[in-house]
């Protein structure tokens, strides 16, 4: 009951939102809430940044022209959402934004928290898709636990690669930064992480998905309840209208492109099949959205 107020209480909020514009630009942080059965969804934004187009890796002239039409100023704002679920007496956080990290681009998070009714204390699990700084950078704030409560969950694949040491010192330059981040954050959880085998429920509802290729051991998570499901899939797409429709492109921040596109059509020839909606980390928008085949790709269901 006291979850289903919180709930009801944040889309009261919504609709004040909504119907004031004022408010509703100056409270940017508070996106949305869902129920997927029994288990209660919020989709909190930690921020926006903006990202060259020229990021998406287009291979051929098909590419190039779709990335120019979608993005005709060479620019998209591309969200930075996290998610949180409240699932019998867990309260689990799904990636934490970029916190300080990414400096004044993100950061929304603990104002989003208190925007749905909650504080860091509350938390009482965090589930990483992965450790991109985006995704693990909100764990810590003023060099401590932001949430102090809490089990830190990351795939084992994910954990034991960016963990070691001989990893770190073949990796190209670009990437060495994810390896200190790693290494920072979870040391301020000590003894509270938990390493998964993707597949399994980690709660009652809530399970993982293995979706490597972005990272070596990228995760997403399927939220389960009453014949309901939702996919939240991390960085399965960073570009919404163009990944979708050309589900071949694959972007810069991919650690292994070829997997990235493979784990991409996999799991929404998946969500498509089987009706789930779907979010994620770089998805616009305070709703969840259900999506279907359409020639090579695939498209939103409106």
């Amino acid at each position: 009951m006291n979850g289903m107020k919180r709930v009801c209480g944040l889309c009261a909020v919504l609709c004040l939102l909504c119907t004031n514009p004022a408010h509703a630009a100056a409270k940017e942080e508070l996106m949305g809430s869902t129920m997927v059965g029994d288990v209660a969804v919020f989709i909190l934004s930690d921020g926006y940044r903006d990202l060259d187009a020229s990021l998406f890796l287009a291979i051929d002239s098909g590419q190039v022209a779709a990335v120019k039409d979608i993005y005709p100023g060479g620019k998209t704002r591309n969200s930075l959402n996290t998610f949180l679920l409240k699932s019998g007496g867990r309260l689990v956080l799904v990636d934490t934004g970029g916190g300080s990290l990414l400096g004044s681009d993100a950061g929304g998070l603990p104002k989003a928290l208190a925007a749905a009714g909650f504080t860091p204390q509350d938390v009482t699990d965090v589930i990483l898709t992965h450790v991109h700084r985006d995704h693990i950078g909100g764990l810590g704030l003023g060099g401590r636990a932001a949430f102090p409560g809490a089990v830190i969950h990351i795939s084992k694949v994910e954990h034991d690669f960016w963990t070691n040491p001989e990893n770190e010192a073949k990796a190209p330059e670009r990437t060495r930064g994810t390896f200190a981040t790693t290494r920072e954050m979870l040391a301020l959880y000590p003894g509270k992480v938990a390493l998964f085998e993707p597949g399994g429920e980690l709660f009652p509802g809530i399970r993982t998905i293995a979706a490597y290729g972005h990272t070596p051991g990228h995760s997403a998570v399927l939220v389960s309840s009453k014949g309901e499901n939702l996919l939240l899939w991390g960085d399965l797409l960073h570009g919404l209208d163009l990944q979708l429709a050309k589900p071949d492109i694959a972007i810069a921040f991919d650690w292994d492109p070829a997997a990235a596109v493979s784990s991409r059509k996999v799991l929404l020839s998946k969500a498509a099949a089987e009706g789930w909606r779907v979010s994620g980390v770089h998805v616009p928008g305070p709703e969840a959205y259900r999506i279907r085949a359409e020639g090579q790709g695939f498209s939103l269901v409106r």
